[in-house]
């Protein structure tokens, strides 16, 4: 019954029923390795979809290490070239300290009452004794006004040195204040320093990521090439191309 059919499906196609017929007998002789291609080019399809895979997962690591990156020191790089700006322009309207003040300045006004008061003392002292006009008076008046003269300049002296005292601590609150902006332009400088070479190190993973992906997917294909020219050729191709030949010769 078996001959038969293969009677009758010769009758109807000889050329693919001694295609078939001879293929059979090209795997039976192991000449036929279409099954060893077909399993290595699916290994290989699993390789590059494994490699996408690994690919795509890299990328999302990169991807938080930049955003924790950017949240680490984004903020403070953004403010580095305001801090250089306000630090320069602390500086140019700082200048050197300087005071301009003279004891004269602060000597007291009510100094001449003072010292027209003590002249009077004197003098009325000097009338009750009537020595007014003796040499000890003289010598009393010069001493007195010498007294008062160097009382009422150290007075100023002083009034003068406490005003220059609290200039300089303002001026010197103003230095601090540019040393203060100075170590935030430092601090922020830093930071944008480390966002800068973190963002220089995401592009360069990247970039050698996509490199890695390409040279995964040119190795993939060209060996996908190379297996497919490895397929059976010579006797096992002659084998299943004779199927031809045999039903030609009952056509």
């Amino acid at each position: 019954m078996s001959f038969i059919n293969d009677a009758v499906s010769f009758m109807g196609d000889p050329g693919g029923w001694g295609n078939s017929l001879l293929g059979s007998v090209s795997k039976s002789l192991g000449l036929d390795n279409n099954a060893q291609v077909d399993s290595a080019i699916a290994s290989l399809d699993d390789i590059r979809a494994l490699a996408e895979r690994t690919g795509q997962t890299n990328r999302n690591l990169y991807d938080t290490y930049m955003q924790r990156m950017q949240g680490m020191y984004g903020d403070n790089a953004s403010k580095y070239s305001d801090a250089v700006s306000r630090l320069a322009e602390a500086i140019d309207n700082r200048g050197d300290f300087e005071f301009s003040g003279n004891v004269d300045d602060y000597l007291d006004p009510a100094r001449e009452q003072r010292v027209s008061a003590a002249m009077s003392a004197i003098n009325n002292s000097a009338a009750a004794g009537g020595n007014r006009f003796s040499s000890n008076y003289l010598d009393k008046v010069a001493a007195k006004q010498q007294a008062l003269a160097s009382e009422e300049w150290r007075s100023a002296y002083d009034r003068m040195m406490r005003e220059r005292s609290q200039q300089l601590q303002e001026w010197q609150s103003g230095q601090q204040k540019i040393n203060n902006l100075g170590t935030l332009a430092n601090i922020y400088g830093q930071d944008r320093s480390q966002l800068s070479d973190a963002i220089g190190n995401y592009y360069s993973t990247v970039a050698n990521q996509n490199n890695a992906d390409l040279e995964t997917m040119s190795d993939v294909m060209q060996n996908k090439a190379n297996v497919n020219m490895g397929r059976s050729t010579g006797i096992g191709a002659l084998l299943k191309g004779g199927g031809n030949l045999v039903g030609s010769l009952f056509a």
